[in-house]
């Protein structure tokens, strides 16, 4: 999912533009990332060796790894931990990038640090992020400052992320969590949690990108919003709910579900410490809505 989040950062700079961007994670899976690509990443090696090792191989029969040790730019141990990492989804979209010649190597490289830049990330933040480790993911993009309780919504938050990825798709960017109050869906699936701790949880967006979410969870192709389609949204919901409610119990507080409800054209109000966080994934956006309470 590093791919999601890199690739919008680099169309946001202008570096690529959506069409491209589209098309670049799209063929990524069937790349191969070269050695090159995975030594930037690791920081063993600068743009300028790697391509001193590339020149090399224009004129002598050997592979990447082995001139790259001949020269003294990396380890037999760190050939060895380049090889294991080599098929790695999080480095596939800067291959395609230095492939399609969206990028140089040295622009990749340079990308990478403007990156971690831009995010105020750490080292660890970042590998962590490049793993696709949901909990960095939420502390990294989501500031619930306004929540009664931060670390219930960063746990809430994060488990509906991974259960995105393992249940729907792992193609999934989020940036921020946007405050609200109301708002008007043309559909909208909630269920309330109840009990020590009270949560108004959500799904809601469009019929299209819904619908897509419906077909990936019940493993179905949709093209209504029939009781079907409905019923798949309602139930990645519940499932989700009741997940959170079992960790919680797993922390000694005991929680309860309301009924599952679903809405067209629903005006929501009364929201409190309420936060809207955008979903994006192939099939289109949603809205997961979270907040302490709604009348």
């Amino acid at each position: 999912m590093f791919s999601e989040f890199f690739g919008n950062y680099l169309l946001n700079k202008g570096l690529v533009d959506g069409e491209s961007l589209k098309e670049l994670l799209a063929v990524k899976e069937e790349v191969r990332i070269k050695l090159g690509v995975l030594a930037i990443n690791a920081g063993y090696m600068t743009a300028k060796e790697i391509q001193d090792i590339n020149d090399l191989q224009a004129t002598i029969d050997k592979r990447f790894g082995e001139l790259a040790i001949e020269r003294g730019y990396l380890t037999s141990s760190q050939l060895t931990s380049l090889l294991k990492e080599q098929k790695k989804e999080h480095l596939l979209l800067g291959q395609v990038l230095v492939d399609r010649n969206f990028l140089t190597l040295e622009q990749f490289e340079n990308e990478l640090n403007n990156y971690k830049k831009a995010y105020s990330l750490s080292d660890e933040q970042f590998e962590a992020l490049k793993d696709g480790n949901a909990e960095e993911i939420i502390n990294v993009f989501l500031k619930f400052d306004k929540a009664i309780d931060d670390k219930v919504y960063k746990d809430f938050s994060s488990l509906f992320f991974k259960n995105i990825i393992r249940f729907i798709d792992n193609g999934v960017r989020i940036e921020t969590a946007e405050e609200v109050e109301e708002g008007r869906y043309e559909w909208i699936f909630y269920q309330e949690v109840k009990g020590e701790i009270e949560l108004f949880t959500a799904i809601a967006g469009k019929e299209k990108p819904l619908l897509g979410l419906a077909g990936k969870f019940a493993k179905e192709n949709f093209n209504l919003m029939d009781d079907y389609a409905q019923d798949a949204i309602g139930e990645f919901l519940n499932l989700n709910n009741g997940l959170f409610l079992v960790n919680m119990s797993d922390r000694g507080i005991e929680l309860n579900l309301s009924i599952q409800k679903t809405d067209k054209n629903k005006k929501i109000t009364g929201l409190k410490n309420a936060y809207g966080i955008t979903y994006y994934l192939p099939f289109g956006e949603f809205d997961l809505l979270v907040g302490s309470k709604t009348v």
